[in-house]
């Protein structure tokens, strides 16, 4: 096991450096968190011997690019842990993302056939089953609007600022318009002949 900070030195090279081969090992699917004791932190002895292995890699390509990636094994198909493959449809076979043929062998070969039916039934109920809560929702906010609305009407105890003087106003000149209109049609005539006569005194002779 050896400490963080001295491994550097190890290398020859700058903290920088360092950290961007251990992030690059990472990448490639490597465990290489280091083990935190107080506040140093250490590398494994297995870590150590890795962080050898790619820098003797580094000294003879000049490069991280090519070293070896963890390989995993996913249903017997082996695959890098730094490759994005792909479904290539037109042959059939995985492909980087790249565009570079990836050779899988399987030692199963067995045709999957998924049923999609059931898939749509579900799809099918799912929508029947929001389409009715949805109109339960609407229904629902319906009826306290209308339950609200007829509350304040009958009560008038509004909480918005002004709201009760404006309709106070409103049934005032309510009020005043309906009692124009109940008047006799002696005193509604005498009125509009009142204002003709006004209107022909202020007209210039």
């Amino acid at each position: 096991m050896k400490q963080a900070s001295a491994l550097p030195d190890r290398y020859r090279i700058g903290r920088t450096q360092f950290y961007q081969r251990r992030d690059y090992l990472i990448k490639l699917g490597y465990d290489m968190e280091p083990i935190k004791q107080g506040r140093n932190c250490f590398y494994s002895d297995e870590q150590v011997q890795l962080l050898d292995e790619l820098n003797t890699y580094i000294k003879k390509h000049s490069t991280l690019e090519g070293f070896p990636a963890v390989v995993i094994e996913v249903n017997n198909f082996c695959i890098k842990a730094d490759e994005k493959v792909v479904d290539n449809k037109s042959n059939g076979e995985l492909i980087h993302a790249q565009s570079e043929p990836v050779q899988i062998e399987s030692t199963i070969t067995e045709e999957i056939v998924v049923d999609t039916s059931p898939l749509e039934d579900i799809q099918e109920q799912n929508l029947h089953s929001i389409n009715v809560a949805a109109q339960y929702g609407a229904a629902q906010n319906l009826v306290a609007f209308n339950y609200l609305q007829l509350d304040y009407m009958k009560h008038r105890d509004f909480t918005v600022a002004g709201l009760a003087e404006e309709v106070h106003q409103s049934e005032q000149a309510v009020r005043e318009s309906f009692a124009s209109m109940m008047e006799t049609p002696n005193v509604a005539t005498k009125k509009l002949m009142d204002k003709i006569k006004t209107r022909r005194n202020l007209s210039p002779t």
